[in-house]
């Protein structure tokens, strides 16, 4: 159940659920490509922002997703995940733009 990919699109449905929608993550310079692992993770609630993980890459095993260093989800089966409260998430949001600018 690895996941090393690049969120493609989050789907909202008026529920307040949805799904991320996942690609193999490209090589940087220098490097390989990821493995998506699956094409899709759903979920039942999300923080407000879930959409700013657009084009974003995501990592994880069997039981954690993760954005950069931070958990931003646990695993609740193959296909689930099951959310972190809004100000994890929006803290591991920032801190995966401010690592990107300082790869750049």
């Amino acid at each position: 159940m690895s996941i090393d990919a690049r969120v493609d699109s989050v789907i909202r449905y008026e529920d307040g659920g949805g799904e991320l929608r996942l690609i193999d993550r490209p090589a940087r310079p220098g490097g390989v490509p990821g493995i998506k692992g699956q094409s899709l993770l759903w979920f039942h609630t999300a923080p407000h922002e879930v959409t700013a993980l657009n084009g974003l890459d995501i990592w994880g095993g069997s039981s954690t997703l993760m954005l950069g260093d931070i958990a931003i989800a646990r695993r609740d089966g193959y296909a689930h995940i099951v959310f972190c409260d809004r100000e994890t998430f929006l803290i591991a949001v920032e801190r995966y733009h401010q690592s990107e600018r300082s790869v750049a």
